[in-house]
């Protein structure tokens, strides 16, 4: 099992978005498509699910807003993903992480970010490792720092490999992001303004 973010959420819908910036460059980051395409290829042989947590999805379809029914249709028919609920088991480990992050590093776990996002950030791990994933994919340092703790592998888009060198380029890689709702290429040569196909305004609003 896999659980990711509110991120990859939306670059695993819209794999044509313009990439996140890779920190070793400050620039956005090279053949990130073909890095996302090559993980779902990855996962699939695997036979490994996407754990889709709800406080992800939560605050994911909040951004979507009246295009909010269209996404929850799409996620719901990819078998890949699993949505799995904030539940009993998933508070008992959130408790578990947060007096664990208590006794050595503090209320919010050593972070300096807002506590709303602190609390939000653990109900995300606690969520997928109640689910038993073994890996979480993210590139917030938060989230990061939590799952690490957590027992979980963790892997940034920067990290993710490119497919082996025999593979064939996939086509379009320069095109414009496609529109997951009409199927068209879209006009816009930008991030939409909600940046929904990046996911980063979900992260500014939390800090």
């Amino acid at each position: 099992m896999v659980g990711i973010d509110s991120t990859f959420l939306s670059l695993l819908l819209h794999p044509k978005a313009r990439p996140p910036l890779d920190p070793a460059t400050n620039k956005p980051l090279e053949r990130a498509e073909e890095r996302i395409e090559f993980l779902i290829e990855e996962l699939t042989e695997d036979g490994e699910r996407i754990l889709v947590p709800t406080p992800v999805l939560s605050e994911f379809l909040v951004l979507a807003g009246k295009d909010a029914s269209t996404y929850l249709d799409e996620i719901s028919a990819r078998r890949t993903l699993l949505i799995v609920p904030f539940d009993q088991k998933a508070a008992i480990e959130l408790a578990a992480l947060e007096i664990a992050d208590r006794q050595k590093l503090g209320k919010r776990g050593g972070s300096t970010q807002a506590w709303q996002k602190v609390k939000l950030d653990r109900q995300i791990v606690a969520t997928a490792k109640a689910n038993n994933a073994k890996r979480f994919l993210t590139d917030d340092t938060g989230i990061r720092a939590f799952a690490e703790r957590a027992g979980m592998k963790v892997t940034s888009t920067w990290e993710l490999p490119l497919p082996p060198s025999n593979t064939p380029l996939l086509d379009g890689v320069n095109e414009p992001p496609i529109d997951l709702r009409s199927g068209k290429e879209s006009d816009e040569t930008t991030d939409d303004p909600l940046h929904l196909k990046t996911g980063r305004k979900i992260r500014q609003e939390e800090e």
